[in-house]
């Protein structure tokens, strides 16, 4: 009996020594698969962190919240990140972005709401009962959305490659971090816009990943369980995953999730907005509506157009009866209360609250201003009176058909489809009526606002403008699909085609999402076959190679390039693709332009010849120039290193 304790223990060790020896000479895999293993799981664990404290932040200013788990769940993690981006902006500000000071304050917030978070995370328990319920329809929608989810997930923990990632939403944490504290950033107008979710992403890049899109990932991710909660409670879980297919069988909304965009920030704000109007509804109490105002400006606070949300819930507040002013003041209140450190913070910088739009200030004078803004509509009458039918049959992500209104968004055809036959009769609970007019009143009165905004400017057409509407239209989509159960044709029953149609819609777009990782080859890159230069070169071609040899010994001007990401603070890129018609139309000569370079501090110009080209051939889009003088005047430079003539590296000084 005395020797089983030491026999035990040397099985064990040379189970341990077998076991070692054996897999330092069979490596199951790489050592760079390891590698990235370990720093997407520290990575995915600091956004967690984040996300837990927002959790608990929520459970903090919403301990009594009369709704199902998963809606609790949802929308105080969705409250808790709009009051941590806030605070964030405060702190980084005031006292920095540094490392210790990161990880400090959310150690504190963790210990601080311990209990809270304890409380916030019982509600995820829910999840599976309401996977129990959802029948083999939304279980079967529920395998397809959790592909598209794992697909996202790789691709956002790749190196970025989505556009507006590499102009502005990663390059402005980049610079906070890099300078050590959030300011002004001039060489890039876009840090006029709300900046909550770009706060969250600072805050994550301090505490030490590199991967900003898995902010923008998880708030997705809160979203649909959201909806799925709000949903299964007014109708049943069966027709809320019907509502998550919905938004998930657009490739743009799909994608998104991998890409660093706040427009699944925008939807889960939305989403809130709505849930906290129909608590109002049905309860009446004021403090909803507070919340509700409370959310408008958490969707202002990730992108400006998300305040068209502040006069649609008004609208739904006055069209409900009873004209419940003190409600209605106290909702219009808060919502402008969260929106007014944005506006404030532009009004400090550049003296124009809604830097860079509709008032010059800053880096935006009134002739950039007018490049910018003054594009004239690209769409015709059909796209004001047939708004909902052309977004979606005539959107193309990143592009637009033949003369068509550039939508630039892909939303799949379940929104129109199931959306627009909820107006059909449905047999109901009064709530589920309730929500309906509700998420129907949003709905129509954001494609008004939408159809107006594309008449009056070119840039206002697209679509993903208005994701924090989407919310509502997939509501309506649930309530489309409901409506479809009771009717027949002959023997068929009409509503088991439409699950069809749902199941092969979001199939389709799954299957597109999980061969979009590996025609990204972002499989390649876990294997170790692609390492990270390799994999950005393999998707975004010469521009990956041209950032890797931008010089770092001077400050380097771009002209026709936006993207500069990979290169700030090194570069200043030309983000509104104006900077030579704007320096020409203010110094008067080429010549002028050049020496107003070399005055400014620039040592190096890179010429994007190809985008020069580009925009020089499609003036109906872009203001035009002399694409010649452009040439002669750098010609007078000295060539530092030509790429393919594609983009050309010139010195400003001799």
């Amino acid at each position: 009996m005395k020797t089983r304790p030491l026999l035990a223990a040397s099985v064990l060790v040379w189970l341990a020594v077998g076991l070692a020896y054996y897999y330092a000479f069979h490596r199951p895999f790489p050592p760079e698969f390891a590698l990235r293993a370990v720093f997407a799981a520290r990575d995915v664990l600091c956004m967690t962190l984040l996300f837990v404290a927002a959790g608990g932040v929520g459970a903090r200013v919403l301990p009594r919240l009369p709704a199902a788990p998963l809606v609790r769940l949802a929308v105080r993690a969705g409250v808790g990140l709009g009051g941590l981006g806030l605070l964030y902006l405060l702190v980084g500000s005031t006292l920095g972005t540094g490392t210790a000071l990161a990880w400090g304050l959310l150690v504190g917030l963790l210990v601080w709401l311990r209990r809270d978070i304890r409380t916030w995370w019982q509600d995820a328990d829910a999840f599976a009962a309401l996977w129990s319920a959802s029948g083999r329809l939304g279980r079967t929608l529920g395998w397809l959305s959790g592909l598209i989810f794992a697909s996202s997930l790789l691709v956002a923990l790749a190196p970025p490659l989505a556009f507006d990632a590499l102009v502005y939403h990663l390059t402005l944490p980049k610079l906070y971090l890099q300078s050590g504290g959030v300011g002004y950033v001039p060489e890039i107008m876009y840090w006029g816009f709300p900046q909550l979710v770009h706060m969250l992403v600072t805050w994550a890049g301090a505490l030490g990943p590199a991967h900003g899109a898995l902010v923008s990932w998880g708030m997705g991710a809160l979203a649909v369980v959201g909806l799925l909660g709000h949903l299964a409670e007014r109708l049943s879980a069966r027709l809320a995953w019907v509502a998550v297919a919905a938004l998930l069988s657009g490739a743009s909304l799909a994608t998104s999730l991998g890409s660093a965009y706040v427009d699944w920030p925008g939807v889960l704000m939305g989403w809130g907005v709505l849930l906290f109007l129909d608590l109002w509804l049905e309860t009446r109490r004021t403090e909803w509506a507070v919340w509700a105002g409370v959310l408008c400006g958490l969707a202002f606070g990730a992108k400006y157009t998300s305040g068209v949300l502040a006069p649609l819930g008004a609208l739904v507040i006055l069209l409900a009866g009873g004209w419940d002013w003190r409600a209605l003041v106290r909702y219009l209140g808060a919502a402008l209360l969260l929106a007014l450190p944005w506006l404030a913070r532009n009004l400090l910088a550049t003296g124009n609250p809604f830097y860079p739009l509709l008032l010059p200030g800053g880096e935006m004078d009134a002739l950039r201003l007018s490049y910018y803004q003054g594009l004239a509509a690209q769409g015709n009458w059909m796209d004001a009176v047939l708004l909902p039918l052309r977004a979606t049959w005539l959107g193309i992500e990143g592009g637009h058909i033949g003369g068509a209104a550039g939508y630039e968004t892909s939303l799949g055809p379940l929104l129109l489809a199931f959306g627009l036959l909820a107006a059909l009769p449905l047999e109901a609970s009064g709530t589920a009526r309730q929500l309906r007019r509700a998420a129907g009143v949003i709905a129509l009165g954001g494609m008004l606002v939408w159809a107006a905004g594309g008449q009056l400017a070119g840039h206002l057409i697209r679509s993903h403008l208005y994701f924090s509407l989407f919310s509502a239209f997939a509501v309506l989509a649930a309530f489309g699909f409901a409506a479809l159960q009771s009717l027949r044709l002959g023997a068929v029953r009409v509503g088991r085609i439409a699950a069809a149609v749902a199941v092969l819609t979001l199939g389709l777009s799954a299957v597109e999402a999980s061969l979009g990782v590996v025609q990204r080859g972002a499989l390649d890159l876990w294997s170790g076959a692609l390492d990270e230069q390799a994999y950005s070169e393999r998707n975004l071609g010469l521009y990956a190679l041209v950032m890797r040899e931008v010089p770092r010994d001077g400050r380097t001007l771009m002209l026709w390039e936006a993207r500069g990401l990979a290169c700030a603070p090194d570069c200043d890129p030309d983000e509104v693709i104006d900077r030579w018609q704007h320096d020409l139309a203010r110094f008067g000569s080429a010549s002028a332009v050049v020496d107003n370079w070399r005055t400014a501090g620039f040592d190096y110009v890179l010429y994007y010849r190809l985008g020069a080209e580009f925009v020089h051939s499609e003036p109906e889009h872009f203001h035009s120039f002399d694409l010649q003088q452009v040439e002669d005047a750098l010609a007078q430079l000295r060539v530092v290193q030509d790429f393919n003539g594609d983009y050309v590296l010139y010195a400003l000084t001799p």
